[in-house]
């Protein structure tokens, strides 16, 4: 709840309305979220549903932001700490992207501070992480 409350925050911040109500317990994530949004980035997609029919997947990307070289996936997180699958998952949804035909050229997870404070943005390389892990996953269980 806590995750989706946010995300729909961060939303309308991103759609530039200012005046909203946020639950007490989320504010700070949101503050946190505004830091990061004062850099003004220019945004190409917000939460965005892509799949391959292929390997049976679907992921939805928060946003796709436009940077100098090309597209950069950026995933929103609330979590207490950084997540090891947070790589793996980055990789996936710059797959799926790329396949929609996105230049995807850079993975940003913005962690966001439950204090409201500047969130820690974690930048992961655009690999083949994801088909590797899934390939292990196929292997040991299906």
């Amino acid at each position: 709840d806590r995750g989706t409350g946010v995300h729909e925050a961060c939303e309308l911040v991103i759609k530039g309305i200012t005046d909203f109500w946020v639950e007490e317990d989320i504010q700070g994530y949101v503050k946190s979220f505004e830091h990061w949004w004062m850099e003004s980035p220019e945004v190409v997609v917000v939460e965005q549903r892509f799949w391959d029919d292929t390997l049976q997947i679907t992921g939805q990307v928060d946003l796709i932001i436009e940077t100098p070289d090309g597209h950069a996936i950026v995933d929103l997180k609330t979590s207490y700490k950084q997540s090891k699958t947070w790589h793996a998952q980055g990789s996936a949804y710059a797959m799926l992207a790329k396949a929609a035909g996105y230049n995807v050229k850079h993975i940003y997870f913005v962690h966001l501070k439950k204090d409201g404070k500047p969130p820690r943005i974690y930048e992961y390389p655009v690999d083949d992480l994801f088909l590797s892990v899934l390939r292990t996953y196929n292997h040991f269980y299906r």
